[in-house]
């Protein structure tokens, strides 16, 4: 990416930012606009907040809109990436000065990995951040993954409102037929997808994993469904399989009001050699594990895609001990166009820091103040 301007966004009424290839060091106090630039990135890249769903909140505060102009670079040549919302909620998404109508049609232009102190959780926290780290990564290189996660999320909804119209006896569940056969179609399209995923991440994250450890632990991944559906099979087969897990658990849904299974209820077991890392790992051995985890969707990226996606690290260096940061940057040096916030420069880097963009953020200004 080359650069990007804001107006009215966040804590910025008028920023313009141009980027170096390499590295991009934000510097700067709490609550300043650091993370601001990051989240602007992610957010036109993928079309959503990793910091809030409500895009209004992204509106400077008085104004009544929003405008992010994201400039980048890919093998097929320049891109330009125009995004605006208003307070109504109104949005106008250009791609290269051409109307898009969805902030879908967004996803897989430039992608980008974002690595902050919440992904820290991917390894200890609850099976929907593990979710949600499957399912952004799958997004950028898989339009039509998205487009059945959309489809089923929206279906899911309305099932669990029927679900519980008939358990207040306003409906009956002979409807839920009709919802059940689509839920099935795209829930066994989903767990297909990322069983596939993990698959090809698997080698990827041992490699890095072995490396950061210096060959002493070995990280094992694997996706684990609440329907068990045989990969070997048709799609038709398993979809059978999901209805008839609909139709087992159809009481004990009515009474709850909710879908208690399908891709919405899976997860993805971590462990080192055999052990359980979220139930018995050490902080140490949970660290690494949530990076060589992020550090693998790089070379997956570039392995689906062709080119290697944007790095953003917000704040996360400070989170890492020494090694853990050299290895880091190491891995990404010279091929990956990475951006790092933080609030000291020697909390962070050690050493001379080369090939690099070095910019401070203050009340909602940021500029230049050294070239690597």
């Amino acid at each position: 990416m080359s650069g990007i301007s804001l107006h009215n966004y966040r804590n910025y009424q008028e920023a313009q930012v141009d980027f170096h290839p390499f590295l991009n060091i934000i510097t700067g106090r709490n609550a300043q606009g650091k993370t601001n630039i990051l989240e602007a990135i992610f957010y036109t890249v993928t079309g959503k907040s990793h910091r809030t769903g409500f895009d209004t909140e992204l509106i400077f505060w008085g104004e009544k809109f929003f405008r992010i102009i994201l400039n980048g670079e890919r093998f097929s040549g320049r891109v330009k990436i125009e995004i605006s919302t208003r307070s109504d909620g109104k949005k106008i998404l250009k791609v290269n000065g051409q109307p898009r109508k969805k902030l879908s049609d967004l996803i897989g232009i430039i992608n980008a990995v974002l690595f902050s102190p919440e992904d820290m959780m991917l390894v200890k926290g609850g099976p929907s951040v593990r979710r949600r780290y499957l399912d952004i990564e799958i997004s950028q290189v898989s339009s039509y993954y998205c487009h059945c996660l959309a489809n089923y999320n929206r279906i899911l909804l309305q099932r669990n409102s029927l679900l519980k119209a008939v358990r207040e006896g306003k409906e009956s569940d002979e409807l839920l037929g009709v919802w059940d056969k689509q839920l099935a179609e795209y829930g066994v399209t989903i767990i297909r997808k990322r069983e596939e995923v993990i698959k090809k991440l698997l080698p990827l994250a041992q490699k890095i994993h072995l490396n950061i450890t210096e060959g002493n632990e070995e990280l094992n991944l694997k996706y684990i469904p609440s329907i068990n559906l045989d990969i070997e099979t048709s799609k038709s087969s398993d979809e059978d399989n999901f209805l008839k897990r609909l139709k087992e658990n159809r009481k004990v849904e009515i009474l709850k009001g909710i879908t208690v299974s399908g891709p919405h209820r899976d997860d993805i077991d971590i462990r080192i050699g055999n052990i359980n890392v979220k139930a018995f790992g050490s902080q140490g051995q949970q660290r690494t594990g949530a990076l060589s985890m992020k550090l693998s969707e790089i070379e997956f990226m570039k392995n689906e895609t062709g080119e290697y996606p944007v790095l953003l690290l917000d704040d996360v260096m400070s989170e890492l001990d020494t090694n853990r940061r050299k290895y880091l940057l190491k891995v990404v040096k010279g091929k990956v166009q990475t951006f790092v916030t933080t609030t000291g420069i020697k909390d962070v880097f050690d050493t001379v820091i080369e090939n690099s963009r070095i910019f401070e953020a203050q009340s909602g200004i940021i500029n230049i103040v050294q070239e690597g």
